[in-house]
């Protein structure tokens, strides 16, 4: 069954959250902590103070009752013999502070070193705890929060423990609004981000889903359809591009292998027609020795451009599906040579010349295959030069290429007809048509050798001006340089 993670904009929306609310969270938490410290900063600085403050009244107390100077600083020792011997208290002009239990209220206590409470203010929490006795080697000092409360807590070597407190509570109520005010802000931002997410998650796939349905029509058979995205370019409009272009060689291969197949089976379908009606007409009534043999004659010509058909349809599959996969190093100009030895017969028949001149040129291929394709090229030439024509073969090497030129002096190629001149089956007037055994596949079998080799077939003609075919292939050194693929 189908889940909503299975969706692309799904699971990117959910990375997209995940990674947010990491962020928010993060931002949210740094936040509260830096509020937290600030409070507890400005409450210790208050809380200093406080002490301060009290201690200069209680030293006041204590000269003003003894009649020293107001002015001199106390030692712990000093001090903690004045509490031990009783009759202090809170300094009148600090009596309410340490008396109130308002938010924000403030406490002290001092004891020794016994555990002994020499003096504490009224409003000292109950539930409050004084420090462990213990003895230091030198002045020690903390500040602890307990609860909803804030304390420093000082020990002398002396043996005097003083602990002066602070009610934290309107602060902390303070962070706890400032907490949930964050975590609202958060959930809005995250919400918000989240449906800004999806929207944009969703427009930038929107090409892809184009793109997936297109696909799915041109599948169900309509090799037509594109994608054609409009707007700004990105990744996936190239990629759209790349993609119109591979349907629009697959349309056209299919184009291509349909009117293949059809061009096969009109050519394949004149013969056996032939075979067909001249055995009928011979089985109609007796015939003479003479009619016989002319009707035998007709259906075995007709055989035999059915087996040239053949013959050419199963050598253009197999130059297709890549040719000979061993390679030898071969000279073009020796296998040039062969192939215009087994066709000077033809050439006589047709009262053509051919007129070669025929250089050492080296590479790195099939020798039968190269053969095929420079009989095609020869073959063609003949059956379109004029009785008492001339063609023309040449060869040779040039430093970064070998080539083989073949030219004819009949009567050229139709501009139309030239980029449709190796396509298979293809008729013009010119470029297809003719008598001599042709079965339209000569020139394609020939470019797909080239193409095999690396190369490829050019033409040149004019009306009236007779045609040259060029094939050309990066040669091969024998020193390590490039070889054709």
């Amino acid at each position: 069954m189908k889940t909503p993670f299975h969706s692309l904009r799904w699971r990117i929306q959910a990375w997209y959250a995940a990674l947010l609310f990491l962020v928010v969270v993060g931002f949210c938490a740094t936040a509260y902590q830096l509020a937290r410290v600030h409070q507890f900063r400005r409450a210790d600085r208050e809380l200093f103070r406080m002490e301060r403050v009290f201690i200069r009244s209680l030293v006041r107390e204590f000269e003003a009752a003894s009649g020293q100077d107001a002015h001199r600083v106390f030692a712990p020792q000093e001090l903690l013999e004045r509490l031990r011997r009783g009759g202090a208290g809170v300094p009148a002009e600090l009596a309410a502070t340490f008396a109130s239990r308002q938010a924000g209220y403030f406490y002290f206590a001092f004891c020794d070193r016994d555990g002994r409470v020499l003096l504490q203010s009224a409003n000292f929490p109950e539930e409050a705890d004084l420090p462990a006795p213990r003895e230091v080697a030198e002045p020690w000092e903390d500040v602890r929060t307990v609860g909803t409360r804030r304390e420093s807590v000082r020990i002398f070597p002396e043996g005097l423990v003083a602990v002066f407190g602070m009610d934290l509570s309107a602060d902390v109520e303070e962070l706890t609004r400032f907490a949930w005010s964050l975590s609202g802000i958060a959930a809005c931002v995250l919400a918000a981000a989240l449906a800004g997410g999806w929207w944009l998650a969703g427009r930038a796939l929107r090409p892809i889903r184009e793109i997936s349905r297109t696909a799915v029509r041109i599948a169900d058979g309509q090799l037509e359809e594109r994608i054609n995205l409009a707007g700004r370019h990105s990744e996936l409009t190239e990629l759209a591009r790349v993609l119109d272009d591979t349907f629009a060689r697959l349309h056209a291969a299919f184009e291509q292998q349909r009117r293949f197949t059809a061009d096969a089976s009109h050519e394949l379908r004149t013969p056996i027609t032939i075979l067909l009606s001249e055995t009928q007409r011979m089985l109609k009534r007796p015939r003479s020795a003479e009619e016989y043999r002319a009707a035998i004659e007709t259906c075995h010509e007709a055989a035999l451009r059915m087996r040239r058909l053949v013959e050419a349809l199963l050598e253009l599959a197999w130059q297709e599906s890549g040719g000979a996969t061993r390679r030898t190093v071969c000279d073009l100009a020796a296998v040039a040579a062969e192939a215009i030895t087994t066709l000077r017969g033809m050439a006589a028949e047709r009262n053509v010349t051919i007129a070669a001149k025929l250089e050492g040129a080296s590479l790195r291929g099939d020798p039968a295959s190269l053969g095929i394709l420079v009989a095609n090229l020869l073959r063609n030439a003949i059956e379109h030069s004029p009785s008492g024509g001339r063609v023309e073969v040449a060869c040779g090497a040039d430093g970064s290429a070998v080539w083989l030129q073949v030219r004819d002096h009949g009567p050229g190629i139709a501009p139309e007809d030239r980029p449709h001149l190796f396509e298979r089956f293809y008729r013009s007037d010119r470029a297809r048509s003719g008598g001599g055994g042709n079965v339209g596949l000569g020139l394609a079998i020939a470019q797909t050798i080239a193409r095999n080799h690396g190369g490829g077939l050019e033409v040149e003609s004019e009306p009236g001006r007779g045609a040259v075919f060029t094939f050309r292939v990066s040669c091969w050194d024998e020193h390590g340089g490039a070889e054709p693929v």
